[in-house]
């Protein structure tokens, strides 16, 4: 059985690009984004009809007033009809929540939402050019036979009719590789910067894994990436046992943020101008090879993530929780998420998503939530005395509840779906790591420490 893989990569323009060209892209890309425009207000308005010969006809009256090619119309249309199913998306959950909100009545949260209403497409004007989707009819990625310059040319229909234009690229090796291997579907054509890219979408199959354990992902707001092997026929081992940290990137960020901070002071508006993208490319980048990391020690495993969904949504200023604000300030956890399934997606890794709601609050050894969380990491339940670190808690948690199901067909021999009564029920976990709050003969010393405060002054001291 073969993945299927879709996975979208940025190929600069070439740098040697003539002026006459860079001229035809500055007038077919501003018409482009007219284009998607004046679909929007048509939407916005209801004047759509619902049969095809309508749209028809609404379609000859648009090519008329933009001198657009009949492609390129269609093209636009789509990426309006998207926009617009989008906002339209957002504004049923939006208004969910605001009922919500009003059956508890929570005014602050109401108060709250109703400022975050859901904006309409281009209600603020548009400020960059939108781009579409090229197709077959009006645009293709190639590689280049008579030019040396650049290995792939794209050829992209102008506005005058029958005329295209060929625009040299400028790929890096992984892009050569991808564009290879993979079956080119349609592009991008993206003004940032006063530089164009071209946003490829490539579709390509990997071999699916054979999946024999399952590992459970938590999301952590001081440590980067908690994660937890389960296997459904032995119980867990130290080596089982993962943590990612990101002490490295958290100083690269403050020390940026402190630089910014001083030269806003001091009025350099010059040097804030080349920092502009700095600390979004550290971040960025660090969530990459965090992502790596996490696919180079999960073969042949079904990776489950935690998703906070709402989580920043939820913690808005005046809750009653300042400190937990404060630590997800830098927390980017969509994007790590995408980032983990782009990077598995290319080795044959399945990954799924849950809901980790109760995941850091729910024994994972009797199941009971009369818990305590006394400090950020550990984790105590009251039922069974279980004394854990709350990030492996919440691994394996979410890891566990993906345990009992069928993943994949190639899982045959010791797989989660294998026939025994350890896979049909959620992995009794038993701490057995070295940390005294994990379990071993020093537990309960330290145990009773904690409880005489003992613990608390001494963590005050470090």
């Amino acid at each position: 059985m073969k993945l299927q893989v879709v996975k979208t990569v940025r190929i600069p323009v070439h740098y040697a690009l003539t002026k006459r060209k860079l001229h035809v892209l500055d007038r077919l890309t501003a018409r482009l984004s007219y284009g998607i425009c004046l679909w929007s207000q048509l939407i916005e308005r209801n004047q759509l009809g619902g049969t095809w010969a309508e749209r028809d006809r609404s379609a000859k009256e648009f090519r008329e007033q933009t001198e657009l090619p009949a492609a390129m119309v269609q093209c636009c249309y789509d990426t309006a009809k998207w926009a617009w199913g989008s906002y339209r998306h957002l504004h049923r959950e939006w208004s969910r929540k605001v009922a919500e909100a009003r059956r508890t009545e929570d005014h602050r949260w109401l108060l709250k939402l109703l400022k975050r209403e859901p904006q309409k497409p281009f209600s603020n004007g548009v400020q960059h050019k939108i781009p579409i989707w090229f197709d077959e009819r009006i645009g293709a990625l190639e590689p280049s036979r008579r030019m040396k310059l650049a290995p792939w040319v794209a050829r992209i229909s102008t506005l005058r009719k029958g005329k295209k234009i060929t625009i040299p690229l400028n790929p890096a090796e992984y892009h050569l590789g991808l564009l290879q291997k993979g079956e080119l579907k349609s592009f991008h054509l993206i003004k940032r910067n006063g530089g164009y890219y071209v946003h490829v979408k490539v579709e390509f199959r990997v071999p699916d894994q054979r999946v024999h354990a399952v590992r459970g992902v938590d999301l952590g707001v001081k440590r980067s990436v908690a994660t937890v092997l389960l296997h459904p026929n032995r119980p867990l081992r130290a080596r089982d046992f993962a943590m990612l940290r990101d002490g490295e990137k958290r100083e690269r960020l403050n020390y940026l943020n402190r630089r910014v901070a001083e030269l806003r002071q001091a009025g350099k508006w010059e040097p804030l101008k080349r920092m502009r993208n700095k600390r979004r490319n550290i971040a960025e980048n660090s969530d990459r090879l965090t992502a790596k990391n996490i696919a180079d020690i999960s073969e042949n495993c079904l990776i489950a993530i935690g998703y906070p969904k709402g989580i920043k949504y939820q913690n808005y200023r005046g809750n009653g929780k300042p400190q937990l604000r404060r630590l997800m300030t830098g927390w980017a956890y969509g994007r790590a998420i995408r980032y983990i399934q782009e990077e598995c997606a290319e080795r044959g890794i399945t990954v799924k998503t849950s809901n980790e709601r109760w995941s850091s609050r729910t024994c994972p050894r009797c199941h009971s939530r009369n818990t305590e969380r006394p400090t950020q990491t550990l984790f105590h339940c009251w039922n069974c005395e279980l004394w854990y670190n709350a990030d492996y808690v919440g691994a394996t948690n979410i890891g566990s509840r993906f345990l009992p199901k069928a993943t994949t067909r190639l899982g045959a021999v010791d797989s989660p779906k294998a026939r025994d009564e350890q896979a049909r029920e959620i992995v009794a976990c038993e701490p057995r790591s070295p940390h005294p709050f994990m379990g071993g003969s020093k537990s309960r010393r330290y145990r009773d420490w904690f409880r005489r405060g003992f613990f608390v002054a001494f963590s005050m001291r470090r």
